[in-house]
């Protein structure tokens, strides 16, 4: 499960670059669109949707790095009140149906650009297939993501068990500081 864990992130390293990308491409096109606007009153047609389609590329990756990373909408007060022993089991639902999200994602996106396939975005001529087939990808990418993440609440337990494990020991050779002492 290492060397699956390894690979989707790899992939995920990937996406971020890509992300990274898409964030410059985004300032540029709407750098170029103001520019034209405002100094030679007759901006380009398609940097508006250049700049809408990267935006769109740039917050599907987004979603998928804030699943890996935990870092999602999540609604943990219910979790956090329960029983420790029914804890583990409400935190693999959760991703679950995190897991149902990515499939019906990648499976309801991959039906929509097979029926657009032959359509092209207006100012740029770009393919819909193309828009359409990053959400796709990110859905299989959300799906990966979610089962080792299953697989990791199986193996190590809750996300806060998985924390203790992964938090660095502590420096025996670290300074201790006294106590300070509180006056009322």
């Amino acid at each position: 499960m290492n060397l699956y864990k390894k690979i989707i992130n790899g992939i995920c390293s990937v996406f971020e670059y890509f992300a990274l990308f898409c964030l410059v491409g985004m300032v540029v096109a709407v750098l170029i669109q103001v520019t034209g606007r405002y100094v030679f009153s007759n901006s380009p047609g398609w940097t508006e949707e250049i700049a809408r389609q990267f935006m769109i590329i740039f917050s599907f990756i987004g979603i998928a790095i804030g699943v890996r990373d935990k870092i999602h909408i999540a609604l943990t007060v219910i979790a956090d009140n329960l029983l420790k022993k029914i804890k583990l089991p409400v935190e693999i639902l959760g991703k679950l149906l995190v897991l149902i999200l990515g499939i019906m994602m990648s499976v309801n996106m991959g039906l929509l650009f097979s029926r657009l396939k032959y359509n092209t975005l207006p100012g740029t001529g770009i393919p819909v297939l193309w828009i359409y087939s990053f959400p796709t990808a990110i859905g299989v990418l959300i799906a990966l993501i979610s089962i080792y993440q299953i697989y990791d609440h199986f193996k190590y337990g809750t996300d806060e068990q998985q924390k203790l494990l992964n938090a660095p020991p502590p420096n025996p050779n670290a300074e201790i500081l006294p106590a300070q002492e509180t006056r009322t």
